[in-house]
């Protein structure tokens, strides 16, 4: 009640909560709960890792006031006000997606106490003002208004402009995700459903766990030596030599599963695989690989996306991947669309956040008629003998996940 976290959080790429989603799995019809909250039972799901926490902390479950999410616990700190927003209620399992409006019927069947939660609200929203307390640490003016906001890659899909139909965006950070914007409220069980930051929109998105997280492991463990740390001039070695390795990485292929997958197999028990490795590869050949794949697992997504109707000729890209030249090349020979780095590729939740707040105190009128600054973006377009190469190598990427998946699990029981 006096804004104390309890515990560390729980992020959205552990898999602690696989045996409370095989539970729920099997006492509930997926199809019900996907009818009305537009995912699938997945570690991801908030709903999934307070199972978890019933189970294995029960003192922390009833010692709860409410359960937040980290805008909202930061947006407490700064007002006072309790507000838990409608991007993240997207993948709680407690959120009617079409409704926007918690769904009695699930605290219902998950068993979970409603009086946990804050409201739910758009993130465009003014929560309240800044508190004297808040304004005396932040150095802000006390009463300045405070947003509900939102999820970082819907605010970076405003920044972007993806704010309607067809439109698409790729985020390249830690992890990766493949996404496109909906007003039809038509969802696949294979992808991550949410509200959007803009009015009467959702968000399809295609989300991986794997990117620049397996990218900096691999740096460490093949490029660094002890006690040596990631920086420009190590990341501008190791894409030179992913630059000398060529296309399809001398016939290598990477399964980035090192945490396991979201979008679109969902296998909690996937981990990675380097596929033909023989003596005539470099280590330049395996950090292109590793390029190649995150780009397979997103055109896996692609698929999916286009086959529930979407016609998508080039994607935004956002986050500290978009940086690299090579990669967002590779991404567009291998999903056949032209990658587009605007200028705020690197800060585009951040534009999206000032965005939203203009239009939450008025400054903003209509989110869908903001215009973009194009005239420095680089655009990366597909290469038509890559992108046959690749197809090939695409079709085989595929096809090892289906050998190994009886394996990946038979290994975590060992």
């Amino acid at each position: 009640k006096n804004g104390k976290p309890l515990r560390p959080s729980i992020l959205f790429f552990d898999q602690r909560s696989v045996t409370q989603c095989e539970k729920l799995s099997k006492q509930v019809v997926g199809d019900d709960v996907f009818k009305i909250c537009g995912n699938r039972i997945s570690t991801v799901q908030t709903v999934t890792q307070i199972m978890w926490l019933k189970e294995n902390e029960p003192e922390v479950y009833e010692k709860t006031f409410k359960f937040m999410i980290a805008p909202g616990y930061i947006a407490y700190l700064l007002t006072g006000e309790f507000s838990y927003d409608w991007t993240h209620a997207s993948w709680s399992l407690l959120f009617d997606i079409r409704k926007r409006e918690w769904s009695e019927k699930m605290f219902n069947l998950f068993n979970i106490s409603r009086e946990k939660f804050p409201e739910t609200m758009p993130s465009y929203k003014v929560l309240g003002n800044l508190t004297q307390n808040a304004a005396k640490e932040t150095g802000l003016n006390p009463g300045t208004p405070v947003m509900v906001g939102g999820s970082d890659t819907p605010l970076a899909a405003l920044a972007e402009n993806v704010v309607d139909r067809n439109g698409a965006l790729i985020t390249a950070g830690s992890v990766s995700s493949v996404i496109t914007c909906t007003d039809v409220s038509n969802f696949s069980s294979t992808l991550l459903n949410r509200c959007h930051v803009v009015p009467e929109r959702w968000l399809m998105q295609g989300a991986m766990n794997a990117h620049s997280n397996v990218f900096e492991w691999l740096i460490r463990e093949l490029y660094l030596k002890e006690g040596e740390s990631l920086s420009s001039k190590v990341f501008e070695k190791v894409e030179e030599e992913i630059k000398s390795s060529p296309v399809g990485s001398n016939n290598l292929i990477f399964l980035p599963y090192l945490a396991g997958e979201r979008s679109p197999i969902w296998d909690p028990y996937a981990r990675g695989v380097i596929f033909g490795l023989s003596f005539h590869h470099s280590r330049g050949d395996i950090m292109r690989a590793l390029y190649e794949g995150t780009a397979y697992a997103a055109r896996q997504n692609l698929e999916i996306i286009e086959s529930m109707g979407a016609k998508i000729d080039s994607f935004r890209i956002v986050g500290g991947g978009a940086k690299s030249g090579i990669w967002n090349q590779i991404k567009a020979d291998i999903l056949g669309k032209k990658i587009i780095v605007g200028k705020n590729s690197a800060d585009a939740s951040m534009v999206g956040s000032a965005i939203l707040a203009a239009y939450g105190i008025g400054w903003v009128k209509n989110l869908f008629e903001i215009k973009l600054d194009d005239k420095n973006v680089t655009v990366f377009r597909p290469r038509k003998r890559a992108w046959q190469k690749y197809t090939k190598l695409f079709e085989l990427y595929k096809g090892l996940y289906l050998s190994l998946k009886d394996s990946f699990y038979k290994l975590s029981q060992i």
